[in-house]
């Protein structure tokens, strides 16, 4: 009863979930619609493959957080170098971090992103005269982003024990700096290979649904037998495992 218990409330977390993705629910429903009709020539099986909407809804939740954490890493790059060149003119930390929220918010557009966000919390909070690297590490707690941390981490040791803050925070956002543009090269590197993943997964059904618009009777034999249908079943997993295999390794954390 315990077990049932728990297995209904991760149905309903998910459901829940689902009411705010309804584009990825949208695009899965009709992926399942179209592989019903190239695999089964049959639409109305798609009442029965409705559980697999699971994993492909989390897959696509995965890619989502993914592509927001590559974002952030951006924009904590760009926050590092502006606070590290207000520091410079002589800024303290505080009037350093309001200036790098003003020149991020400008370059950001109508749309800030979850950084320059928590960015207005800060220096909204610096106003009732909080301490500027609390405020940090609380603010990388919350976004949990490691480079971010380390950052947060090295200017509250720096303010505590009373080093060179300047020339300390410009090495750590140099340092920090180069280990980003490093990942973020890698990246443009293997884009091509990340587009041929895309074409690759996307192909075979591509050319079913050519085969089966130009020559509608060609795949009838795997509809009406009995091997044809078990035959279309191990060549539609293996496509999804490989598909699925293949996100794996382009969304790898370098």
């Amino acid at each position: 009863m315990k077990n049932m218990r728990n297995l209904w409330e991760k149905c309903s977390m998910e459901l829940r979930e689902w009411r705010h993705e309804k584009k990825e629910l949208g695009k899965g429903t009709v992926l399942g619609i179209l592989i019903c009709w190239l695999f089964y020539d049959r639409i109305w099986i798609v009442m029965f493959i409705w559980p697999l909407l699971v994993p492909w809804m989390r897959q696509q939740r995965e890619k989502r957080k993914w592509e927001e954490r590559e974002t952030l890493r951006k924009d904590v790059r760009e926050m590092m170098q502006f606070v590290s060149n207000g520091l410079s003119v002589g800024y303290s930390l505080e009037n350093a971090l309001k200036a790098a929220y003003q020149d991020m918010k400008e370059a950001g557009g109508s749309e800030p992103g979850r950084l320059i966000r928590e960015l207005e919390i800060l220096t909204e909070t610096i106003k009732v005269n909080s301490q500027a690297d609390r405020l940090l590490l609380q603010m990388a707690d919350r976004i949990d982003l490691e480079e971010l941390r380390q950052f947060a981490e090295i200017v509250s040791i720096v303010k505590r024990s009373g080093g060179n803050l300047i020339e300390i925070v410009s090495r750590t956002a140099e340092h920090l700096g180069q280990s980003l543009q490093i990942k973020e090269e890698i990246r443009t590197v293997t884009a091509a290979k990340r587009m041929e993943k895309k074409v690759m997964s996307v192909m075979p059904y591509f050319i079913l649904v050519y085969v089966r618009i130009t020559n509608p009777g060609y795949f009838q034999v795997l509809y009406d037998t009995v091997p044809g249908i078990l035959l279309s079943t191990v060549c539609l997993a293996a496509l999804i495992a490989a598909g699925r295999w293949a996100e794996r390794v382009v969304m790898i954390e370098i």
